[in-house]
C-alpha cells in the first residue's frame, strides 16, 4: 500500500489540474499497479501455504522416524537379551561338557620350590603322576566369572596345541579354587641365562629359529593365534646335547592376561608402537610377531 501513496497523489494531481487522455491513463496505470500486487500477494500466500505444508510433512516424518527409532531400539534389547540367553546357555554347556585338559587337584603335589612370579601367577616346582612339573597358579585378585570363562576359552586353545618348540601343556584344574596351570618342567629361561652369559652365535641362530617356528605354527593355526607377549621370559630353555634350545610359553593364556591387566599387552620393550592403539584387525595384531621377535633376537646379539 505505501508504494500506491505516490500514485494516488499523482493521480489527485492529474484528475483536477490533467485533460481526460490523461486522466483515463493514470486510472489504467492504477489498476494495473493494483492487479500486480494482487497477484504478487496471492503468489507469497501460495508460497507460504507450500512451506506450512512441507513442514507439517517434515513434523510427520520426524515423529515417524521416532517412533520407528524406538522400535529398533526394543529389537536391539530383545536381541541382546537373546544372545545373553545363548551365552549363558552355551557357558553352562561347556562347564557341563568334559574338557580332556582338567585335570585334578589331588593330582598335584606343588612344593616351595619358586620358579618365577608374573603378573598374573606365580610358578612353582610341582610333581603331577610321578614327574616334576611346573605348576602356575593364578592369583586370586585378578579372579571373576568372566575371567574364569576366558581362562576355559585359553585352555582349551593351549590344549590342541602341538609343536616341539612351544612349551607342552599337560593341563589345569577347573574347580571352585585358584586355577592350577600344569606344563613340562624346563631347566631356564631366556632371560635368566642371558643375566649369567653371553651366547655363542650358534645358540642364538638355534634358540632364534626354534622361536620362528612355534611363532609359525601359532600364526597358521585357524584362527591365528595372537601371543602378544614374546619376551625373554616367555622363551624357555633346555639344553639338547652341548646346545641350548627354546620353547615358546603362555601361548594359550596370553588372551587372559589381556583381558586382565592393560590394553598394552605384555613387556612394553618388546611391544610394537600400535600394540597401544584401538580397533586393531588382525594383521595388525600379527605383526607383533615380526616386532617382538626381531627386539629379541638383537636384544641377544647385543647382549652376547
Amino acid at each position: 500500500m505505501p508504494l500506491l501513496l505516490p500514485i494516488f497523489f499523482h493521480f489527485l494531481l492529474i484528475w483536477f489540474t490533467g485533460t481526460p487522455d490523461e486522466i483515463q491513463q493514470l486510472k489504467k496505470q492504477w489498476e494495473k499497479q493494483q492487479g500486480d500486487l494482487l497477484k504478487r500477494q496471492q503468489t507469497l500466500e501460495e508460497e507460504l501455504e507450500l512451506v506450512r505444508q512441507a513442514k507439517d510433512d517434515a513434523e510427520q516424518r520426524v515423529v515417524n522416524l521416532e517412533r520407528e527409532l524406538r522400535a529398533k531400539e526394543e529389537h536391539v534389547k530383545e536381541l541382546e537379551t537373546t544372545l545373553s540367553s545363548a551365552q549363558q546357555a552355551l557357558d553352562e554347556y561347556r562347564r557341563k561338557e568334559p574338557c580332556d585338559w582338567v585335570i585334578s587337584r589331588n593330582e598335584i603335589d606343588m612344593t616351595d620350590t619358586c620358579l618365577g612370579v608374573g603378573g598374573w601367577g606365580t610358578v612353582v616346582l610341582g610333581r603331577f603322576r610321578g614327574c616334576k612339573v611346573a605348576v602356575k597358579q593364578i592369583h586370586e585378585l585378578i579372579l571373576s566369572p568372566h575371567n574364569r570363562r576366558l581362562f576355559e576359552r585359553e585352555m582349551n586353545i593351549a590344549s590342541r596345541c602341538r609343536h616341539p618348540c612351544l612349551l607342552q601343556f599337560i593341563g589345569a584344574t577347573n574347580d571352585e579354587e585358584s586355577p592350577l596351570f600344569v606344563t613340562e618342567l624346563m631347566e631356564s629361561s631366556l632371560r635368566a641365562l642371558l643375566k649369567q652369559r653371553p651366547l655363542s652365535r650358534t645358540d642364538i641362530s638355534v634358540i632364534s629359529l626354534d622361536i620362528a617356528q612355534a611363532l609359525n605354527y601359532l600364526h597358521r593355526s585357524n584362527p591365528p593365534i595372537i601371543h602378544r607377549d614374546v619376551s625373554s621370559a616367555n622363551v624357555l630353555l633346555w639344553r639338547h646335547r652341548d646346545r641350548w634350545r627354546g620353547k615358546v610359553s603362555d601361548y594359550g593364556s596370553t588372551n587372559f592376561m589381556h583381558e586382565c591387566k592393560t590394553k598394552f599387552p605384555g613387556a612394553q620393550i618388546y611391544s610394537a608402537p600400535e600394540a597401544s592403539t584401538q580397533n586393531q584387525t588382525v594383521k595388525v595384531k600379527l605383526n607383533y610377531y615380526l616386532y617382538s621377535f626381531s627386539c629379541m633376537s638383537r636384544y641377544m646379539f647385543l647382549i652376547s
